[in-house]
C-alpha cells in the first residue's frame, strides 16, 4: 500500500524505473544488432538467440514472483539490478578482446533473461507499496517513464557505428548500478517487510490457484498469452530482419524504427494519464488495441515506403502501449494484495512466456517464406485472436479494485 506521508518514495521509484529503462533500451537495440549487423547471423539463428533471452522468463518468473512476495523489495530489487553488471561485463570483455561470437551471445542472453525473470515481478510488486494517488494513474506514469527512458537508450544505441560497442556497454552497466540504488531509496530498510519478520512459505501454486478462481484474471492471462505469442515474434525477430533485408538499413535505421515504436507507446500513455481513470471498460479497450495491432502488422507486410514505415510503427507502438498499460491495470486491480507479486508474475509469464516460441517460430517462418509473408501471417493471427477475445470475460472487465482473495 502507498504511504501518503512519503510521496517522495514514488518519485524515487519512477527514477529507478527510468534509469533501468535506459539500460534496457540499449539492450533492445544492441543485442539483436550484434546478431544481425555484427555477426550477420541467419534468421533462424537470430530467432534462436532471442529465444535464449526469453526462455528463463518461461521457466523462472513464477519462482521470481513467489520470492518477491517474501522480500524487502527495496533491497532485493537493488541486488538484482547489480547482478546485470556481470553478464554485461563479460560482453564488454569479449568486445574489447575481439572474442564476440554466437555462443557467447547465447550465454549472455540466458544470463540476462534469468535476471530479468526475477526483476520484473519484484519491480511490479514494489509499485503498489510506494505509489501515490490512483493506482491506474500510477501504472500509466511508470509505463510512460519506462518507455520515455527506454527511448533514450535506443537513441544512444543508434550511435553504435559511431562510438562503438564497448562505450555503450560501459554506459549500460552504469545505468544498472544507478537504478538499483534508486530503487533502494524508494523503499529504505526500515519500510516494507522488516528483517526478522516471519515470512510466508513460497507458494507458486497458490498464485495459479488465485488466478484460476477469478474468471477475469484467468481470461486475461489467456488473451495476453495468445497475442504476446504473435506480437513478440514480430517485434523481436521480424523487425530487425525487415530493416536489414527489405529496407537495407543499418543500426541507425533500426534504432529509428525502435524509437518510433517507443514514441507510440509514450503517446498512448500520455492519453491514458489524462483520461485513463475514466475508462469504465478497460477490457474492451485492451481488446480493441490488440485488434489495431493486427491491422498494423498486416499493413507492414505490404512493404510500405520508408516515409510511411515510421508513422506505421508509431501507430503500432500506440496500440501496444495501450495493451501494456491496460493489461497491467487489470492485473493490479483484480489481484489480491496477499498474492500480488505472484499474480503479476503469472501475468508476465503469459505476456513474455509465449514469446520464446513465438520468436523461434517467426524465425522459421521468415527462413521459409520471407519477412513480409511472415508479418502478414502474424497480423492475421492477431486479428483472429482479438476477435475471439470478445467472447471472454475480458470484454466485460471493469476497473473495480480487489483487495482480498475470495
Amino acid at each position: 500500500m502507498s504511504d501518503p506521508a512519503r510521496p517522495g518514495r514514488f518519485r524515487w521509484y519512477l527514477a529507478g524505473v527510468g534509469t533501468g529503462a535506459v539500460a534496457m533500451g540499449l539492450q533492445v537495440v544492441l543485442f539483436p544488432w550484434m546478431l544481425v549487423g555484427v555477426l550477420h547471423e541467419t534468421p533462424s539463428r537470430v530467432g534462436l538467440a532471442q529465444t535464449a533471452v526469453l526462455v528463463p522468463s518461461l521457466l523462472l518468473i513464477l519462482l521470481g514472483g513467489a520470492i518477491s512476495d517474501n522480500r524487502h523489495l527495496g533491497t532485493y530489487v537493488r541486488r538484482l539490478f547489480l547482478l546485470y553488471v556481470l553478464p554485461c561485463g563479460v560482453l564488454l570483455w569479449a568486445a574489447l578482446s575481439a572474442r564476440l561470437d554466437y555462443p557467447l551471445l547465447m550465454l549472455f542472453g540466458v544470463c540476462y533473461g534469468t535476471i530479468t525473470a526475477f526483476v520484473q515481478p519484484a519491480r511490479e510488486g514494489l509499485l503498489p507499496q510506494v505509489h501515490s494517488g490512483n493506482i491506474q494513474q500510477s501504472v500509466a506514469q511508470s509505463t510512460f517513464v519506462q518507455f520515455a527512458a527506454q527511448s533514450v537508450g535506443i537513441v544512444a544505441a543508434g550511435q553504435f557505428d559511431r562510438i562503438g560497442l564497448p562505450l555503450l556497454l560501459l554506459f549500460q552497466m552504469a545505468m544498472f548500478v544507478i537504478a538499483g540504488n534508486l530503487f533502494r531509496r524508494a523503499q529504505p530498510a526500515h519500510e516494507g517487510l522488516q528483517t526478522g519478520r516471519r515470512r510466508e512459505p513460497l507458494g507458486v501454486a497458490s498464485g495459479f490457484a488465485t488466478v484460476w478462481r477469478l474468471p477475469g484474471l484467468r481470461a486475461l492471462m489467456a488473451v495476453v498469452s495468445i497475442t504476446g505469442f504473435f506480437g513478440f515474434g514480430a517485434y523481436l525477430v521480424a523487425i530487425p530482419l525487415m530493416v536489414r533485408e527489405i529496407y537495407h538499413g543499418g543500426a541507425g535505421l533500426f534504432s529509428a524504427v525502435q524509437l518510433c515504436f517507443t514514441l507510440g507507446v509514450l503517446s498512448a500513455n500520455l492519453l491514458f494519464m489524462r483520461r485513463g481513470s475514466s475508462l469504465g471498460r478497460p477490457g474492451r479497450a485492451l481488446i480493441a488495441s490488440l485488434f489495431g495491432r493486427g491491422i498494423v502488422l498486416a499493413l507492414l507486410a505490404l512493404h510500405l515506403p520508408l516515409w510511411a514505415l515510421f508513422p506505421g510503427v508509431v501507430v503500432w507502438g500506440m496500440f501496444s502501449g495501450m495493451a501494456i498499460t491496460l493489461g497491467r491495470v487489470l492485473t493490479h486491480t483484480q489481484a489480491p494484495d496477499s498474492h500480488r507479486s505472484r499474480v503479476v508474475s503469472i501475468y508476465q509469464l503469459a505476456f513474455f512466456g509465449t514469446a520464446p516460441l513465438g520468436a523461434w517460430l517467426t524465425g522459421q517462418m521468415i527462413a521459409g517464406f520471407g519477412v513480409l509473408p511472415a508479418l502478414a501471417a502474424l497480423g492475421v493471427c492477431t486479428l483472429i485472436a482479438s476477435a475471439l477475445a470478445t467472447l471472454t470475460p475480458v470484454w466485460r472487465a471493469g476497473s473495480e479494485r480487489r483487495s482480498a482473495p475470495p
